[in-house]
């Protein structure tokens, strides 16, 4: 896994930085694509994204940049 910025993944969010599963050669990394995500780890992934989303907005309002 790897901290990507989530505009690089599957959604886009910009700002954002998540963990993908991602594969590296030669240096290089990619974002594993089309892995099989049931309800439950959707549930959960959606509810992250919420808390990320909640957290920046909050980190810019306290740094005024909001």
């Amino acid at each position: 896994q790897l901290a990507c910025p989530l505009d690089l993944g599957c959604h886009s969010v910009a700002g954002l930085v998540y963990s993908f599963p991602v594969t590296c050669k030669a240096g290089e990394w990619t974002i594993v694509q089309g892995l099989a995500v049931d309800d439950f780890s959707r549930e959960k992934l959606t509810l992250t994204e919420k808390e990320l989303i909640e957290e920046r907005d909050t980190a810019m309002e306290l740094i005024g940049a909001k």
